[in-house]
């Protein structure tokens, strides 16, 4: 191998490629011609000065440097592959000359040969590629060919691809630096001959069947980043399609769609900035709303070379794998792609379509099965009872909760009941949670009468609940021949159990006092007259007069009166509707029997044996009877006991006639004495509230009569949810709380409701905090000033005691309510807005406590290392290498943030920027010429004086501001509205000579590209107002310095506004 080295080294020795690292232009070797091109240095001294610059003999020189170069790589491949080598041929691999040689022949095969010899907007930008291993003189560029120079690049570029891909596929020798440096310049090589309309049809199809091996031989990480790095703005349309062809078709190659999320999570956070060293998609990086909302677009959009149901059924598998893993964060955002991407969509995610039969049927049916599919097999019905729980409590979507549980409510009850009698809690536990978001919800009056009739419910005709064969649970088919003699120590038991379930139910669902009256009404309704109104959706209807159905009423009716007794106290007038009937025909029934019972007065023989006949089948009526009325007094007496109002003055006809009943029942002796004192009891009850001068039933007669009772009982229940641990039942109270906002609720304290909402920027809930900031931004539409007051309090933190997190967040939200109010944005409210962020970004404030805190946590952590020193610990060895310095240098400028003394946080410093930028060029003329020229200075100043690495980011915002002007004052000149301010003359020039200076100095690569683009923006501007008319001229008045005032920060420019007569 030492020989095919060193004719490369020497080979390449003439352009000096190993002085680069230290900084040297290109220099031609000891030939005395003074600078030359690559290809004059590399033809040699001869042919350099032989040949002419003729554009066939510079294609001649160009194929002779390349062929020369690719015949390195050969040799230096084959000396590498050669096993007579041994261990030599090890260490040369490994030597660093060596890798530089390699790599510096293929950046000149890549620069000088591929580039040269594609179509424009083929390949990536070369800013983009790796640092060369030579520097300057290449061609990159497509040349000035002669006739039938197409066809030399088609050659060239075929000689090229032939020479390096198989190289690259051998695993071996080279193969690893040619994958590091050339894999997307090869791909753009193959594509450039595969789809290139200029190159005929036999060449095109040939490599495209060559371009589509190189694609499927590569894994889906590794053609995310490239693939979308040849898709930019100049790319071809030939071109591009193609890409995008295969790009769409990543998530389906296996692990594909978790490889999609990887690189989509991992692309968000290198936009974002994030100081961690650069994304790693192999790395699985924690994915933020964002890129969650951009993974389930993209992978519901179906490639139009695929057809929808073919699409969802191969992605299918991937998302329901991902829904099943024990990692969280899998499982959050398989339901968050599953839910918006899939069920969210009508075209994939409705009833009958193959989104709903994919994700939703199967676990539907594995919990409520036809017949055909039983017995389902403990595996299958747990997994499906997984799926329901991650996707309803991982996705805050009420809509899609209501859509998955509804059709499985009944059966959902019925495992739970199963599996706490049966001590399968895991199972219960597990169903009561899913029943719990449901109920939170949807807690309709209808399904809780539905449930209340069901309560014993344990499957349809056709199935049944039963022991799995792992101690789980399962499903088999009913035994029509079962029989209905049960324990009935057991049936107690199992009733007791369901009763508890049941108001536990109630209690987690939230419900209305109005709710939970009408539940009331109909178990006691149901338990007294045996009507029931609700039908049973999977059995035959239910026998009131069962006397286990009537157990179940009367337990029910029992624990609502122990758990709600004050709550149900509150629907009096539906219990005396209800108990009215009872005892009023109770009445008229002893009154017609006293009645046939007196016409027997005289005695005979044939009397005697009719009052005998009439007495027996009388007597098990008059007892069944005299056991109902009981029970409603029973009922009565703790209902009158209960509450602590009277009974309203619209009720006194209902009330006298069922006093009246009750009084006539007191004074009748009957079989039972005990009836006779109940009765009396509560007739004394009963006139004690009648006697009392306030309506006993004011909630009722208030909601009728007040329009706002609704959104009362609406804010009531908001407030309730919103206190929840669960994170989609306080997404539900917010959108509740948002509706009510929306509408103008006059229910609402502006004042309270800002204090909530700004107290939810702190949930740890990304969804909840976002939907804070919208609803915050939908308050401030309406009560601007109040909303801005409490914002600006928590974002400026002038007692220091909230959390960074906390007050960015809140900037956030200051910035999307700026946004929202748009031209509302005017007087008090940007004149408060613009001194707040003033003084954050120009340094007066001092933050005395967060230093102190700052200092405490660096002596503690200066003492942990000293202890850790002491112990003989020995710190791991920094890597000495590129990376690490890198890593080292995030490191520290993220420690430079904070570690600002008494001086705001960088960060902070940043966010204020960024608020004045969106408050000017949301409403300049709202804002004015004062804050607007206070603007201008913070930012000219910050670019002239905060100079430091950590200080970039704020150097970003203050660029950006300046731009904001600028586009401020030029859409108020399309608008035609005149400002009364604006750039002109040589005040313009000086802030053009600050941002050149910037320009020019900045080791900021983003600061010095957002530079250029606002002197561009700046000089179109410019040229615009020039070609303006006379008129619209003078309405761009002057923003000029002064060098002679009280410059910012001292010595530097100020800014001020000056006004033309």
């Amino acid at each position: 191998m030492s020989g095919a080295f060193d004719e490369a080294e020497r080979f390449l020795d003439r352009v000096s490629y190993r002085n680069r690292t230290a900084g040297n232009t290109l220099k031609p070797g000891n030939n005395g011609q003074g600078n030359q091109s690559i290809l004059d240095v590399l033809c040699g001294p001869d042919d350099a000065t032989t040949l002419s610059t003729s554009a066939e003999q510079l294609v001649q020189r160009r194929r002779k440097v390349l062929d020369m170069a690719l015949k390195h790589i050969r040799d230096m491949h084959a000396s590498c592959d050669d096993s007579s080598h041994g261990s030599d041929q090890t260490n040369a691999v490994a030597n660093q000359r060596f890798h530089k040689v390699v790599g510096a022949l293929l950046d000149l095969v890549v620069l000088e040969g591929i580039y040269p010899s594609l179509s424009p907007g083929v390949g990536i930008p070369i800013e983009r590629r790796l640092k060369s291993a030579l520097k300057g003189g290449f061609t990159t560029r497509p040349l000035n060919k002669p006739m039938g120079g197409r066809s030399e690049d088609e050659r060239l570029l075929t000689d090229i691809v032939e020479c390096i891909y198989p190289i690259s596929q051998s695993q071996r020798g080279i193969a690893s630096d040619i994958q590091e440096r050339m894999s997307v310049d090869l791909i753009a090589a193959v594509g450039e001959l595969a789809y290139s309309p200029a190159l005929d049809t036999q060449t095109r199809h040939r490599f495209a069947l060559f371009f589509k091996y190189i694609i499927d031989s590569k894994s889906a990480l590794d053609l995310f980043p490239q693939l979308t790095a040849l898709l930019h703005p100049s790319c071809p349309d030939w071109f591009r399609s193609a890409l995008s062809s295969y790009l769409s078709l990543l998530p389906l190659r296996p692990d594909g769609v978790r490889q999609t999320i990887n690189f989509i999570a991992a692309t968000a956070s290198a936009d974002a900035n994030a100081p961690d060293g650069g994304p790693n998609p192999s790395a699985g990086p924690s994915v933020s709303l964002e890129a969650l909302a951009r993974v389930s677009k993209l992978l519901a959009s179906v490639p139009s070379t695929t057809t929808p149901d073919s699409w969802t059924t191969a992605l299918a598998p991937q998302l329901l794998d991902l829904l099943d893993d024990p990692i969280v964060d899998n499982k959050r955002i398989a339901s968050y792609i599953i839910g918006t991407g899939f069920l969210g969509k009508r075209r994939l995610g409705a009833p009958g379509t193959v989104g709903w039969k994919l994700f939703a049927g199967p676990v539907i049916e594995a919990l409520d099965p036809p017949l055909e599919r039983c017995p389902v097999p403990e595996r299958t019905l747990k997994l499906a009872l997984d799926r329901l729980s991650t996707m309803i409590h991982f996705y805050s979507n009420p809509g899609l909760t209501k859509r998955l549980v509804e059709p499985v409510f009944l059966p959902l009850w019925g495992l739970q009941g199963y599996a706490l009698k049966n001590r399968r809690s895991a199972w219960g536990n597990l169903a009561r949670q899913i029943l719990d978001m449901y109920m939170k919800i949807y807690a309709t009056d209808s399904r809780l009468l539905l449930l209340s009739d069901q309560l014993l419910w344990d499957g349809s005709n056709s199935w049944t609940f039963s022991p799995g064969a792992s101690g789980g649970i399962e499903i088999r088919k009913r035994d029509q021949g079962e029989s209905d003699v049960t324990n009935v120590m057991d049936i107690v038991t199992t009733i007791d159990g369901r009763v508890d379930q049941y108001s536990s139910l109630l209690r987690a669902a939230v419900v209305t006092d109005d709710q939970l009256g009408k539940v009331f009404t109909h178990v006691s309704r149901c338990w007294l007259l045996g009507a029931s109104s609700t039908p049973n959706l999977h059995r035959p209807a239910i026998d009131t007069r069962d006397p286990i159905q009537s157990l179940v009423y009367a337990k029910l009716t029992q624990k609502l009166l122990e758990d709600y007794k004050d709550r149900i106290a509150s629907s009096f007038e539906g219990i005396i509707q209800l108990v009215d009937p009872i005892f009023s025909a109770f009445v008229v029934q002893h009154q017609d029997g006293v009645k046939k019972r007196s016409g027997h007065s005289q005695p005979s023989l044939a009397g005697l044996s009719e009052i005998i006949s009439e007495e027996g089948e009388a007597g098990d009526d008059d007892q069944e009877s005299e056991t109902t009325v009981s029970a409603a007094l029973g009922l009565l007496s703790t209902l009158l006991t209960s509450s602590d109002g009277a009974v309203s003055s619209t009720d006194t006809d209902l009330l006298d006639r069922v006093a009246n009943s009750i009084k006539y029942i007191a004074q009748t002796p009957f079989q039972d004495s005990s009836l006779n004192v109940t009765a009396s009891n509560v007739l004394m009850l009963l006139n004690l509230h009648r006697e009392t001068p306030e309506p006993f039933k004011v909630n009722k007669d208030a909601n009728d009569n007040d329009p706002v009772a609704e959104d009362r009982n609406k804010h009531r229940k908001a407030l309730k949810l919103l206190s929840d641990d669960l994170a989609p039942v306080r997404a539900q109270g917010l959108s509740a709380l948002t509706d009510l906002v929306s509408k103008g609720s006059p229910v609402l304290d502006i004042a309270s409701t800002a204090i909530l909402l700004v107290s939810l920027l702190q949930d740890d809930d990304e969804y909840i905090y976002l939907s804070a900031i919208k609803t915050l931004g939908l308050l401030a539409s309406r009560h601007p000033k109040t909303a801005v007051q409490f914002l600006l309090e928590r974002y400026t933190d002038p007692h220091e005691d909230s959390t960074l997190d906390v007050r960015i967040k809140a900037g956030e939200a200051l910035n999307k309510t700026i946004e929202h109010l748009g031209q509302l944005f005017v007087e008090g409210v940007a004149k408060m807005v613009g001194e707040s962020m003033i003084a954050v970004v120009s340094r007066r404030g001092e933050r005395p406590k967060t230093q102190r805190k700052r200092e405490r946590a660096k002596r503690k952590a200066d003492k942990d290392a000293e202890d850790a020193s002491s112990d003989g610990e020995i710190g791991e060895e920094e890597a000495d290498d590129e990376e690490g310095n890198i890593n080292a240098h995030a490191a520290r400028i993220v420690e430079g943030w904070a570690d600002t003394g008494r001086e705001e946080d960088i960060r902070i410093r940043t966010s204020a920027l960024s608020i004045l930028g969106t408050a000017i060029e949301t409403n300049i003329a709202g804002v004015g010429a004062t804050i607007t020229s206070a603007a201008m200075d913070c930012a000219l100043a910050v670019l002239k004086l905060e100079k430091n690495d950590e200080r970039a980011i704020l150097r970003r915002a203050a660029v950006m501001v300046i731009m904001s002007v600028i586009r401020a004052i030029d859409a108020a000149e399309e608008r035609g509205q005149r400002l009364g301010f604006g750039f002109a003359g040589e005040n313009l020039e000086e802030v053009v000579i600050v941002l050149r200076y910037v320009e020019v100095t900045d080791t900021d690569e983003v600061v010095v590209g957002h530079t250029r683009a606002v002197i561009e923006s700046l000089e179109a501007w410019r040229q615009k107002s020039l070609l303006g008319s006379s008129s619209r001229s003078r309405g761009i008045l002057d923003m000029g310095f002064d060098r002679d005032g009280p410059g910012f920060g001292g010595g530097t420019t100020n800014v001020r506004i000056e006004e033309l007569p």
